[in-house]
């Protein structure tokens, strides 16, 4: 962005798996980095995220938490103007071509979000111009201990990160154990700006260094207990900087809560 040179270096450098890129040649593979097959059906929250202009170009993630309302990263939408964004709600990369694109009303974003510093308050909300029937996803109400196991999915790119090579062909999911704070921070995330937060959650794969990549943002950190449904407690926001920690961070959604509940009702009265 004109004017904004440590903006646009933090962006690239911080790894922040916004706007895939589909000029990419590629053959079929698995999303995120050692995922696994995650059927819609599994995952009906799941939303695309595009620019209103070029609507067949996939950005970033989200997932819908009401109706006629998307949550996702600030970072997918900062500087977007209002009503820039659309959609597609419940379907899979080979569904897109054909699946309807909603359009938004607008999105809000923390006034205490600055990616020049970190990464904190890096959450957003969206309106639909059209409520849709799919389900939704409930927010968790407390972050999962360390240790827990939880579950992430998103349609990024497929290589080991932080470069994107290979595209994604449909949805992947990936188990991830949370991990203690002072098991991340600078010698994992990116520090120049500090990006890592006291309000990210960290986790790792549970298995073959699974973690996030490009194009993955603002997709959801899912908690589940036993056989019931899915509940959402982050949101997509930061890749690691390290060849070994291959970690990935969260914003926290018990942390921002309050801010989520006061945009919903801001947007709706707009």
């Amino acid at each position: 962005m004109p004017g904004r040179p440590r903006r646009a270096a933090a962006r690239l450098a911080a790894v922040l798996l916004a706007v895939l890129a589909t000029t990419i040649a590629a053959p079929a593979a698995q999303a995120i980095y050692h995922g696994e097959d995650a059927p819609i059906g599994d995952y009906p929250f799941r939303v695309s995220l595009r620019l209103a202009n070029t609507p067949d170009s996939p950005r970033c993630g989200g997932t819908l938490i009401e109706p006629d309302i998307v949550l996702t990263a600030a970072h997918c939408v900062d500087r977007v103007p209002q009503g820039g964004i659309a959609v597609v709600v419940g379907a899979d990369i080979p569904d897109w071509p054909d699946a309807p694109k909603v359009g938004t009303l607008g999105h809000q974003v923390p006034e205490g979000y600055d990616l020049t510093v970190d990464n904190r308050h890096d959450v957003a909300v969206l309106r639909l111009a059209t409520p849709q029937t799919t389900p939704t996803v409930r927010l968790a109400t407390a972050e999962p201990r360390a240790g827990a196991r939880v579950v992430t999915s998103g349609w990024g790119c497929t290589n080991a990160p932080p470069v994107c090579e290979v595209m994604a062909t449909r949805l992947q999911s990936s188990g991830q154990t949370v991990l203690r704070d002072k098991e991340c921070g600078p010698d994992v995330f990116w520090t120049i700006p500090t990006y890592y937060d006291a309000t990210t959650i960290c986790t790792k794969g549970t298995r073959d260094n699974s973690t996030i990549n490009r194009g993955d943002s603002g997709g959801p950190l899912l908690v589940r207990h036993g056989c019931g449904p899915y509940r959402q407690v982050g949101v997509t926001s930061l890749g690691s900087d390290s060849t070994t920690k291959l970690y990935a961070g969260f914003t926290s959604i018990p942390v921002e809560a309050d801010w989520v509940s006061r945009a919903i009702d801001s947007l709706r009265r707009s």
